[in-house]
């Protein structure tokens, strides 16, 4: 397993931004195909209304939720404390309409357990050509300890 420090994943998270806001993602097979070969990347997948519909194993042990707990819940209800819930919800209305999300930065989030653990948080948008709804991705890496 990579023990690559936080630097290194925070870096990976913003180059993978990048590279799907470049549009070198352009299928949800490429997306996929990328995100699977960084296997300490928490990835979540939701639509509009936050509906979860992929959960990974990186999310399993950075928030204490397995897939099947997470899958087809509302992303932020399970991990955004309840004061960033409403913003939340407004910036994927507003990415909605703009096609814009926003960048990479360190957040706090919610645990299964309840506690707190601290992230850098990257967020992504696509409008894939067999999808009505756009799909929206969140790419998290634990800020306090390496992946292990």
């Amino acid at each position: 397993m990579r023990k690559d420090s936080y630097e290194e994943r925070k870096q990976l998270v913003q180059s993978i931004c990048k590279a799907a806001r470049d549009g070198e993602c352009d299928t949800r097979e490429k997306f996929f195909s990328l995100i699977e070969s960084y296997p300490e990347i928490a990835v979540q997948g939701y639509n509009a209304f936050g509906k979860i519909f992929y959960w990974n194993a990186a999310s399993t042990r950075l928030y204490g939720y397995s897939e099947t707990a997470a899958v087809n819940k509302d992303l932020f209800e399970l991990i955004l404390p309840p004061e960033m819930r409403m913003l939340a919800r407004n910036v994927v209305l507003m990415a909605v309409k703009t096609g814009k999300t926003p960048e990479p930065s360190a957040c706090d989030l919610l645990c299964r357990d309840g506690g707190y653990v601290a992230v850098f948080s990257g967020h992504l948008m696509f409008r894939w050509s067999d999808t009505v709804s756009p799909e929206f991705y969140c790419l998290d890496v634990g800020i306090d300890s390496p992946y292990e």
